[in-house]
């Protein structure tokens, strides 16, 4: 840096530092769900669980975090591991029902997300397990469930994929 005039402060480029770690603190939570999902898509597992277990140490179990841990899921689903993928499934759906217990479903859009995919994940893993109809026989029980809530339309969007697979398609007026 150039030489400043005594008292003038820290140099610009402390201030940049600063400014994006500020950003960077005060946007933490909004990256992390993405960092996550990036990493399962990718197949990086360990970095994913990385990010998700120094989340947890210092936030607990949230809403943002179990959806974050629910793309892990959708990623062992992606990479044809459906043994851990339905492990992640059953994981995240038992932590969403334990937060059911203090809050309703939609009382915001992560444990909707979350508890959705786990639901989703489930019956995807089964079935391609060879398993469709006990995919759909999960799926339905789910959708009596979770009718009146926002994820009852993606349960019946995978019960109508795992119900059409291998059926004519419909006539088209």
């Amino acid at each position: 840096t150039e030489p400043r005039p005594r008292g003038s402060g820290c140099p610009a480029k402390s201030i940049v530092t600063i400014a994006v770690l500020c950003a960077t603190f005060a946007y933490a939570d909004s990256i992390f769900v993405p960092a996550v999902m990036q990493a399962a898509k990718s197949g990086n597992f360990a970095a994913a669980d990385k990010i998700l277990k120094q989340y947890r140490a210092q936030h607990g179990v949230s809403a943002e975090y179990l959806e974050a841990d629910s793309w892990v899921g959708r990623g062992r689903l992606l990479a044809k591991n459906y043994p851990a993928a339905l492990q992640n499934a059953d994981e995240v759906r038992q932590l969403c029902l334990k937060q059911l217990t203090a809050r309703r479903l939609d009382a915001e859009p992560s444990l909707p997300q979350a508890l959705g995919a786990s639901i989703e994940v489930t019956g995807q893993a089964l079935a391609a397990q060879g398993r469709r109809s006990e995919a759909v026989t999960f799926l339905s029980g789910e959708l009596a469930t979770y009718r009146t809530t926002s994820i009852a339309a993606r349960i019946q969007k995978n019960i109508n994929l795992l119900s059409l697979v291998g059926k004519p398609a419909p006539p088209l007026d």
